[in-house]
């Protein structure tokens, strides 16, 4: 059995915290890409190792799979906290 990546879900859930807080506090549009963009890297790099033992194929469809969850989840919850902060 896999072990639980703790430390990547509590990335995940940081990033989709950070997201809300900005729609929140009714931040600009880019502080919201730069939420989106730094939570992309953090999770390339948390899955580093487990991406370099995919096939090249596998990789990018991983990839943009992960990318666009990664965007649906950010832009949810920065329109859930603009919601929430009277912005919207």
């Amino acid at each position: 059995m896999r072990k639980p990546n703790i430390a990547s879900a509590g990335w995940d859930l940081a990033f989709a915290l950070l997201a809300l807080i900005a729609g929140w506090l009714g931040a600009t549009l880019p502080y919201a890409i730069g939420v989106f963009t730094a939570a992309v890297i953090a999770w390339a790099w948390m899955r580093r190792n487990s991406l370099a033992a995919l096939p090249l194929t596998q990789r990018f469809v991983q990839g943009a799979i992960a990318l666009a969850m990664i965007a649906v989840v950010l832009a949810l919850a920065y329109w859930i906290g603009l919601s929430l902060g009277g912005h919207a």
